[in-house]
């Protein structure tokens, strides 16, 4: 099954930029993780009943982003992000930031690597195929 590619629109708002007038580094992996959330959500994922109910937790292994152009306050972002489960207890998400006016000109590439646990025993289990397939069905 080939990759499932997911689309976010965010605005940028003037406290994710520095005092450069740019957007910070470490706001764009927020920004990435705020993509990751809504698209659960709007994909009928309820991650927050989930962790109240002490049933899943998924922690992020690892973060990247490389800046490759400045993003500025008030640009309209369109965040790519392509899902991939490496395992049945791993799944990366790659991130590829674009404006709205050159999708030809990648702005930022990020990569989240997380990974899904029981929060009470901190072990490794699976995902949920419901997860699963809020991610990877078209």
């Amino acid at each position: 099954m080939m990759n499932q590619k997911l689309t976010y629109r965010y605005r940028v708002r003037l406290t994710d930029t520095d005092a450069a007038g740019v957007v910070y580094f470490a706001n764009l992996m927020s920004i990435c993780h705020f993509a990751y959330e809504e698209t659960l959500i709007t994909r009928g994922i309820n991650l927050q009943e989930w962790v109240k109910e002490g049933t899943i937790a998924i922690p992020i292994l690892h973060g990247e982003i490389d800046c490759l152009r400045p993003i500025y306050w008030g640009d309209l972002v369109t965040i790519t992000l392509t899902p991939q489960f490496s395992s049945e207890t791993e799944l990366v998400i790659s991130y590829e930031l674009v404006t709205e006016t050159n999708r030809e000109k990648v702005l930022a590439k990020g990569q989240t690597k997380h990974v899904c646990i029981n929060p009470q025993t901190r072990q490794r289990f699976p995902f949920p195929n419901q997860f699963r397939e809020a991610l990877l069905e078209p």
